[in-house]
């Protein structure tokens, strides 16, 4: 029994590992599962993204490193010209950084834009700009016929730095005048005394300005003096092609605005709806391109309101008070009202100045309409009145005069190049001096 044991327990054994063996040749003959086909079209699809991605990416790659090799060659004519300008032989210029346009991916195979530099002089920016207005003039009553070339004015204006900048204006088309003084020898008036009219001299705007405190701007040299609205207002967006008699008539001593004296003057906004300006002068426009002829200064000063409850209106005063009261320092004062109106196509302007030149008592005011029918075309009118002398009405030197205006602008370019038709009907007091009518024309370019 149990030699019949042991005879059969090794071929058990024998049994169990051949069954064994052949599990594990069955287990690693077995093929892998097989991929599905949705898979395969799956992975191809996302290989081919891969693989346009990559082409987009050298593109890319290819188009900023043009880019790059056009910035390369600006960069290095710039630094030619810069090497050039350090030459001893050559007066050194300031060059301006490098202006490197971006370009575009979609752009990049255009040819490189072309650097501009600007106008550039000694130190700091400078910055042009003119004026210049030809004008046609006719009428009856003594008025000939004649074009003038009213204005050639030439700007320049600088930045030192953000604090300290400068302004510099000429007119080459002012005429030279003379101040004549007359006497009296055996009844026979004789010339006694001739000068050089230095407000006729085309230096017309020289001053530096201070911007070392927030909203408070300090001009020392010689400038406009804060009088008048119409004064102070650029000749190039006037709304007739001269200004108020008050502020033009100098010959009948109108010089109530418009007029330019050296002295030191603050101007700024007290707040957004306040602006006021301030000054201590040599006198009020009698010295201009001149030195003081006496001790006694002129304070001049304008405020203006521009109310925020009405939409457009603006309010201000002006006035100039001088301490002179002697017959070498006469007394040029000054009093004026303004008010402004603009809404929509319509403007409404109107102002009012007094004053008193040593013994004279003068008086001038304006009222004017204008309304634009079209966007380029505006119909103005005005009533324009002025008095040299308020004591005295007995010859053309001070007879009361009243201009009536109607014309038309004809903005072409806005104020960039505009044209005006004015037509004058004037009459005087009394008639002492009789009624003439004028025509005047103005086209002019500014920049």
């Amino acid at each position: 029994m149990m030699i019949r044991t042991l005879t059969i327990l090794p071929v058990c054994l024998f049994f169990l590992m051949a069954v064994a063996g052949v599990t594990l040749a069955q287990e690693r003959t077995v093929p892998p599962v097989a991929t599905s086909a949705n898979e395969v079209d799956s992975l191809r699809k996302k290989l081919e993204e891969q693989e346009v991605q990559i082409n987009q990416l050298r593109q890319a790659l290819q188009r900023q490193s043009e880019v790059i090799e056009q910035q390369q060659h600006l960069l290095n004519v710039l630094q030619q010209k810069i090497e050039q300008a350090n030459q001893p032989t050559f007066t050194p210029a300031v060059v301006p950084p490098a202006r490197v346009p971006s370009v575009s991916t979609d752009k990049a195979n255009e040819a490189p834009a072309k650097v501009t530099q600007d106008v550039e002089a000694g130190f700091g920016k400078i910055k042009f700009n003119g004026l210049l207005q030809g004008w046609y003039a006719g009428g009856n009553g003594g008025f000939r016929d004649t074009f003038r070339l009213r204005r050639t004015e030439l700007k320049f204006s600088g930045e030192i730095t953000p604090e300290v900048k400068w302004t510099v204006m000429f007119d080459p088309a002012k005429v030279l005048s003379a101040n004549n003084t007359y006497t009296t020898i055996d009844g026979t008036r004789v010339l006694a005394d001739t000068s050089a009219n230095q407000a006729s001299r085309i230096l017309q705007d020289a001053f530096i300005t201070l911007d070392y405190i927030k909203n408070v701007h300090i001009d020392i040299g010689q400038y406009k003096v804060p009088l008048s609205l119409e004064g102070l207002q650029s000749s190039a967006t006037l709304e007739t092609v001269e200004r108020a008699m008050f502020a033009s008539d100098r010959g009948r001593g109108g010089s109530y605005g418009d007029v330019r004296d050296l002295g030191v003057m603050i101007r700024g906004p007290i707040t957004k709806h306040f602006d006021y300006q301030v000054g201590l002068f040599n006198g009020s426009g009698e010295n201009q391109n001149d030195v003081d002829k006496n001790d006694a200064k002129a304070v001049i000063g304008r405020l203006v309101v521009r109310p925020p409850f009405i939409k457009g209106l603006q309010i201000g005063g002006s006035g100039a008070w001088g301490n002179g009261a002697r017959a070498d320092r006469p007394r040029h004062d000054r009093l004026g009202g303004e008010l402004l109106f603009v809404r929509g196509p319509f403007k409404f302007k109107s102002e009012l100045m007094t004053g008193k030149d040593a013994e004279l008592h003068r008086l001038g005011y304006y009222t004017h309409f204008g309304y634009r029918i079209t966007p380029k075309v505006e119909l103005i009118f005005r009533f324009d009145v002025w008095d040299p002398d308020a004591r005295r009405e007995t010859n053309s030197a001070n007879v009361t005069e009243r201009d009536y205006i109607a014309g038309f602008n004809y903005y072409i370019l806005e104020n960039k190049v505009k044209l005006q038709v004015n037509y004058l009907h004037k009459t005087f007091h009394n008639s002492i001096v009789p009624p003439r009518n004028q025509g005047l024309v103005n086209l002019q370019t500014s920049w």
